[in-house]
């Protein structure tokens, strides 16, 4: 079963009186444990994309099937219900999250809100999704702004798989990391991936990052689908202008092959 279903997504901004297509009749399919990329330079509607598939933005033009459902057409409980399935990690945890609040309560959150676990039983799962992304138990008490970059990530990624999604969109997810960080949180991705069997859809500046991670790639110009396939063929012998463009302004690619 395909988990997501992108088709003819399209999004209008007006911008000086004028419209602006940030995302022009895009269509793409993720699997069960794949991973597609999102891959283009600033601008070309990456991240609208994201937001368009968790439905943060409502298209105007297109479709989204999730899990085999229209999932355009879903509201109130029955969107907040499937939502539980799908989830994200944003580049900057400190602006997702409220900066003072407690890692126990960021991860109690989903719990909570979806009914996953009654209270007495909300801080044993909290300590098992802490120690699931390689964090101690005892960081629960701790606030986010109190913890390392690194810490908030693995929260972030801890909060993401609280509630068993079956794809998780990670927008600029390990930008902002430093480079031993950065690979640690990949390998905890792609851990997660193996054994959780998750999908994940993957935004992503770093065409390095997404040759050793991804299994495909979309890369974008301008809101529209410039090229796409299997993620080190399009790598290694881009066909499109902006995808040269994307490899020739990478210093160094990662030539580790992904799952």
């Amino acid at each position: 079963m395909t988990v997501l279903a992108v088709s003819k997504l399209s999004k209008r901004y007006r911008r000086g009186g004028k419209p602006l297509a940030a995302v022009d009749d895009v269509s793409f399919e993720i699997g069960p444990a794949e991973t597609l990329a999102l891959a283009g330079p600033s601008g070309s509607g990456k991240s609208t994309i994201a937001r368009l598939v968790l439905r943060l933005l409502e298209p105007d033009a297109g479709r989204i099937e999730f899990e085999g459902a229209d999932f355009l057409s879903l509201s109130g409980a029955t969107l907040r219900a499937r939502r539980a399935r799908l989830q994200m990690v944003f580049q900057d945890p400190l602006a997702a999250f409220n900066p003072r609040a407690t890692v126990a309560r960021v991860l109690d959150d989903p719990l909570r809100i979806h009914g996953i676990a009654s209270r007495a039983e909300r801080p044993r799962r909290i300590a098992a999704l802490l120690e699931r992304v390689g964090l101690d138990a005892g960081l629960a008490a701790r606030a986010i702004h109190e913890i390392s970059g690194g810490q908030r990530q693995r929260v972030a990624i801890a909060r993401a798989i609280a509630t068993q999604p079956s794809l998780i969109v990670l927008d600029e997810a390990v930008s902002a990391l430093d480079v031993s960080v950065r690979g640690q949180i990949l390998e905890l991705l792609l851990d997660l991936q193996r054994q959780e069997r998750i999908s994940y859809l993957f935004i992503s500046h770093d065409l390095g990052v997404i040759r050793a991670v991804a299994h495909r790639v979309v890369i974008l110009d301008a809101g529209r689908v410039a090229e796409s396939g299997e993620a080190r063929a399009v790598i290694d012998n881009p066909q499109s202008t902006i995808g040269k463009a994307l490899v020739a302004a990478t210093p160094k690619l990662n030539r580790n092959t992904p799952p």
